[in-house]
């Protein structure tokens, strides 16, 4: 499993209102922005009908009816973007303001690291002291197996694990900010009792 690396995302949904075309009333249209490297994150666009999954930077979701699902994703020429989205894309902030995300993944039912992701604790080092940061988010999650009261601990646990892993690094407590949601917010959606690794995570948000 490829570990995401600062992953950085921007999603932009425009509404086209009725003149925009005889053939439809309205439409939704949802893209997804490369970061500084070209990669990108993930969107999950979801409908009363259905859902698509967004990971190509450059290619986009539409949604023309709520009751049915979002038509699959297709690429956008970068003309068509700036086009589409030129003003909005101008009133971004600096890539220097914006904020860096990166994903620890967890062995399955426990607070250990994949191997992976110990490689990456370097970076979040890295990334938090070559920012300057005094506001670091470290949010706890985890897979659709077991009772919600379990999984709101355990997201807790691995949390607080990877605030004390930072801690003990040298970066201050009081710049840390610890959350965790254990099964309410996966990452990828699945069904209950579905043991997806992705899912079991914990975001360190660095502003």
């Amino acid at each position: 499993m490829r570990p995401w690396r600062n992953v950085l995302f921007v999603w932009i949904v425009l509404c086209f209102l009725s003149g925009c075309g005889a053939h439809r009333a309205k439409r939704d249209l949802i893209v997804l922005l490369p970061d500084s490297d070209g990669k990108g994150g993930v969107i999950t666009v979801t409908t009363q009908g259905g859902s698509q999954i967004l990971d190509k930077p450059g290619y986009a979701v539409e949604i023309e009816d709520l009751n049915k699902p979002p038509i699959a994703p297709q690429p956008l020429e970068e003309k068509e973007i700036t086009d589409v989205f030129g003003s909005a894309l101008s009133m971004l902030p600096d890539p220097a303001s914006r904020f860096t995300l990166i994903i620890l993944y967890f062995e399955r039912d426990t607070t250990n690291l994949t191997h992976e992701s110990k490689d990456l604790l370097a970076e979040v080092l890295r990334t938090i002291k070559s920012r300057k940061s005094n506001e670091v988010y470290v949010v706890g999650h985890t897979d659709l197996v077991g009772k919600e009261d379990y999984n709101a601990r355990l997201s807790s646990r691995r949390a607080n694990y990877v605030r004390d892993l930072l801690v003990s690094s040298g970066i201050k407590r009081n710049t840390l900010f610890v959350t965790f949601y254990g099964k309410a917010r996966p990452l990828v959606p699945t069904q209950d009792e579905v043991p997806e690794p992705r899912n079991r995570r914990v975001e360190v948000i660095v502003r």
